[in-house]
């Protein structure tokens, strides 16, 4: 679906998404097949079923290791203050359930997003496959800092769980661990790449109008433009619908996990403070918490870097239609036709909301790790006796 030219960054960004696709078939993430004749995808109900009984089956093994491994062993930080033991139970529970909730919804969704990705691919092999030629630097450089997280993040966990002072971890477990981690990944990377690509074609769509936009100041014949700017305001209608899809699709899972992450990020601050000035063990296991930190904040931004980014390129839209309105001589039907996109573009936007309450941008980012940052204080301010 995804053909850049020659280039290490396209050719990079392609072999990511190649692995995304064959990483979630087989984790059971992806039940779908493609039907290279129909240029569409179908719904197979034996890797649904693959895929929810591989999943679970992780997650309650892993759980099951976790509470047998806890009874032989226990952290000297947990020793030392008993309140960040209980924060870290909890946030492991809370994390499990998470993860059986969006599998749960990955396998009760699958319709939706057989829907979207069948729309996407009609998009990309009946409207936009003339303009591949036309390559997309953001979105290459987006996609590989996307992996470059996910590999660093699983990177860091790796080496946390082995350098942390009394932790004792089996291979067996690192390795549940990891595979758990990755599938909530390629689900996050799912919905990453679905807002990458929307992005993608309004950008193409912006293109097609400022060309024709100077085309038309040099060349007053609009007879054949005036048609193709009705099929692009078609296609920009059927991009705000898959929008709306795609958000009513993942707004569930996405709520969990960002609120797994910022509790995740509280409770690495909490280890460093208890670490660092309870217990006064300065060593490499406490840079790798603060990387680990670093980390999930900067994977939280990149999501919503690209949301921003896609609503910024549709406000675009109505600024290159500008462009028109300073033109002379413009028949009946082009400027019907202009005046038409221009409302669609005020009355309908490219926003990223989760249940129409929290906007998925800049500002919502600030307000959030703002957030993280009082609540880690309260924590503090709560606890400070035992530190």
């Amino acid at each position: 679906m995804f053909r850049p030219r020659r280039g290490f960054c396209q050719n990079c960004a392609r072999l990511i998404l190649s692995a995304v696709l064959y990483g979630s078939w087989i984790l059971g993430l992806f039940p779908f097949i493609f039907n290279s004749r129909k240029k569409q995808m179908s719904l197979s109900r034996w890797l649904r079923i693959y895929g929810l009984v591989l999943n679970f089956l992780l997650i309650f093994i892993l759980m099951y290791i976790s509470y047998e491994a806890k009874k032989t062993s226990k952290l000297d930080a947990f020793e030392r203050n008993p309140l960040l033991e209980d924060i870290n139970m909890l946030i492991g529970v809370m994390s499990v359930l998470i993860a059986i909730v969006v599998h749960l919804m990955n396998f009760l969704g699958s319709n939706q997003v057989l829907w979207i990705l069948n729309e996407l691919l009609c998009l990309e092999y009946r409207h936009f496959g003339g303009m591949n030629l036309r390559n997309c630097p953001k979105l290459n450089n987006f996609v590989i800092q996307k992996s470059v997280t996910i590999t660093a993040a699983m990177v860091t966990l790796l080496a946390v769980h082995y350098g942390m002072p009394g932790n004792v971890t089996t291979l067996m477990m690192l390795l549940l661990m990891c595979l758990t981690q990755m599938g909530l990944n390629l689900n996050v990377m799912h919905c990453y790449l679905g807002v990458l690509f929307i992005y993608r074609y309004v950008w193409l769509i912006n293109g097609q109008l400022w060309d024709l936009a100077h085309r038309l100041s040099e060349d007053s014949s609009t007879d054949f433009r005036s048609s193709r700017i009705r099929e692009l305001l078609s296609l920009y209608r059927r991009l705000l619908e898959l929008n709306g899809k795609l958000q009513s699709a993942f707004e569930l899972q996405m709520s969990l996990i960002i609120l797994s992450g910022l509790a995740g990020n509280i409770v690495v601050v909490f280890f460093l403070i208890v670490f660092e000035i309870s217990m006064h063990k300065s060593s490499i296991f406490v840079a790798l918490f603060l990387q680990s930190l670093l980390l999930n904040i900067w994977d939280f931004w990149l999501g919503i870097a690209v949301c921003d980014l896609t609503e910024r390129t549709g406000r675009e839209t109505s600024t290159i239609l500008k462009l028109f309105c300073d033109l002379e001589n413009l028949n009946e039907d082009l400027e019907k036709s202009i005046n038409e996109f221009s409302w669609l573009c005020s009355h309908a936007k490219f926003r990223f909301q989760l249940y129409g309450l929290f906007s998925i941008n800049y500002n919502m980012g600030f307000q959030m790790t703002i957030t993280s940052f009082l609540y880690l204080l309260y924590l503090v301010q709560f606890d400070f006796m035992n530190l």
